[in-house]
């Protein structure tokens, strides 16, 4: 049995050497190269033909290049030994193929498509090409090269590109002090002195630095992706924003149109109703006028008719006329009585007052138009910081978080009064509240934009009131607002005012005793502006584009601070 299995490993030596490299198959009409590479003569003859006519003859197996073409002798010997195999292939039951080279026709065979694509030994579709040996290799055609642990890449890769341009030879070294790929005689040149290992090295290194470095680049796209949800937020918020704020503002004009229509169309309803009592009361005095001027043309008329009788008769005849005709001397006596009608003068059409209101909205929207178009609305701190344009367009009403306030500070229902009590509340532990200073902070928190808050400050004749930035610490002495890099506040002691921050005081003169202080933070300007009775009393800078939060601390026994509701 043992004997039997070594006779089919010898069949098998066998059977290797009297295959061709080239087609895998057993030679057929086998030739010799001066090298002593032997090939089938169809083989060898397309591959010469598949390669450039510049070429050279090179041998498919150890790339020697021919400058002229050798003379092609059939080795009679290879040639003699596969006929005997052929003829005893049967004795071993052994299969041996004797097809036109496999499965691939190699008379009919023909250099067709991009060269660039196909195995240059059987012109099947390339799988990788070998470095060493600059041939393009078929899956089938790959393997002596694989078993020879040569250097394979993608067929696409040009084999100038993994050359020294120098030297003209294959890369295989990669120098660390110049950061170049170079070849062996490179060694010898200016690299002789260098750091210089071997590509495959070089790679692992490269692999290991960047797998070191991966979980820093993927922390800094967590963050780069915060932030960019962050301004796709505000975006978002100030899309929503300007949407609310133009239907607000296309109501207030349908509003603003309805009420100066309502306006002109009561103005002419009233004018209408004047004109009318006006024009009655002008009509019953043209009417009784006429009938007076009617009376007065008959009047006329009869005296004119009596003149003419007096003339045509005596006077003896007239004294009896006279005497008979008493009842016509008392008409004409009323008549020649008569006095002009005395006419009450009626009022006049008066509406200076409406359109003075009429006159004074145009005004209005006039000056609001341009201070439009001057930017005084996008920046009322150009119109002296006028509080009440800072209320309108920034006013905020922020609201005191509990998890902050320390032991001896009470929470009003709407989280807007801190109360300062000598008895500690039952708070919960939690990581944001004071342990050692009376301070609270508010829910609210600002990294960009404008905000305008007020401090009402009457309940309390000891505190300070500012901003500070989030992530100041809330244990410790060090926590104090004011006395620390990250806050920012008013200080308030009975009377005496003064700005103070990193445990530096500024006097502030602040005449008579405040009630309420105003706060405008513009965090781009990094400024915080403190207002008190309408003056600017101090203006702090800083780095107001990290979160900061309106913050309190209340010092007096009892004493509390309030922050002021709003309203745009």
């Amino acid at each position: 049995m043992a004997s039997s299995s070594s006779s089919y490993s010898d069949i098998g030596v066998i059977l290797n050497e009297l295959t061709c490299p080239v087609c895998f198959e057993l030679y057929k009409e086998p030739i010799c190269l001066p090298c002593g590479h032997s090939f089938c003569r169809l083989c060898l003859e397309t591959s010469w033909e598949n390669r450039e006519a510049d070429a050279g003859y090179v041998c498919p197996n150890c790339r020697e290049v021919f400058p002229q073409k050798p003379k092609l002798m059939k080795n009679m010997i290879i040639a003699n030994l596969v006929e005997n195999v052929k003829l005893k292939k049967g004795k071993f039951g052994l299969e041996v193929r004797d097809t036109e080279h496999g499965d691939v026709n190699v008379k009919e065979r023909m250099k067709s498509g991009d060269s660039e694509s196909f195995c240059e030994v059987c012109n099947r579709e390339a799988a990788k090409r070998c470095v060493p040996c600059e041939i393009l290799c078929c899956a089938k055609h790959l393997k002596p090269h694989q078993q020879k642990r040569h250097k394979l890449v993608d067929p696409g890769v040009k084999i100038e590109e993994l050359r020294c341009i120098e030297h003209g030879k294959p890369i295989q070294l990669y120098c660390k002090d110049d950061g170049s790929l170079m070849c062996v005689t490179c060694t010898g040149g200016q690299h002789r002195d260098h750091d210089v290992v071997a590509l495959e090295i070089a790679h692992a290194e490269l692999k290991d630095v960047l797998a070191a470095k991966y979980p820093h680049v993927s922390e800094s796209m967590e963050s780069v992706a915060s932030q960019l949800r962050h301004v796709q937020e505000e975006e978002a918020q100030a899309e929503n924003s300007s949407r609310n704020a133009e239907d607000s503002l296309e109501e207030k004009r349908r509003l603003v149109c309805q009420l100066v229509n309502e306006s002109v169309d009561l103005m002419k309803s009233e004018i209408n109703k004047r004109k009318m009592e006006k024009l009655s009361l002008l009509g019953k005095q043209r009417e009784k006028l006429e009938q007076q001027m009617e009376d007065l043309r008959q009047g006329k008329s009869t005296m004119d008719a009596a003149f003419q009788d007096l003339e045509a008769i005596s006077f003896l005849h007239v004294w009896f006329i006279i005497n008979g005709s008493k009842d016509l001397l008392k008409r004409l006596e009323t008549m020649s009585d008569f006095k002009s009608m005395k006419r009450t003068p009626l009022p006049v059409l008066d509406f200076t007052k409406e359109e003075k209101n009429l006159d004074g909205l145009i005004t209005l929207n006039k000056n609001f138009l341009e201070k439009i178009q001057k930017g005084s609305l996008e920046h009322p701190e150009k119109v002296e910081l006028d509080q009440n344009n800072l209320r309108r367009f920034y006013g905020r009403s922020p609201s005191l978080d509990p998890n902050s306030a320390h032991r001896e500070i009470t929470i009003s229902g709407d989280l807007r009064t801190a109360t300062r009590t000598w008895t500690e509340n039952q708070y919960p532990e939690h990581p944001d509240r004071f342990d050692v200073h009376p301070q609270v902070v508010s829910r609210d928190c600002f990294s960009s934009g404008r905000h305008y808050w007020e401090v009402d400050v009457r309940s309390s004749r000891w505190c300070q009131i500012g901003i500070c930035l989030n992530s100041m610490g809330r244990k410790g002495a060090e926590s104090g607002l004011g006395g620390n890099p990250e806050s920012w506040c008013l200080y308030k002691s009975n009377n005496d005012f003064s700005a103070y921050h990193n445990k530096q005081r500024t006097s502030l003169s602040v005449p008579g005793d405040h009630e309420r202080f105003g706060f405008f933070l513009d965090c781009e300007a990094g400024e915080l502006t403190c207002f008190g009775d309408s003056r600017v009393l101090h203006v702090f800078r800083g780095n107001f584009m990290v979160p900061v939060r309106p913050a309190i601390r209340v010092w007096d026994g009892r004493g509390s601070v309030h922050f002021v509701h709003l309203v745009k």
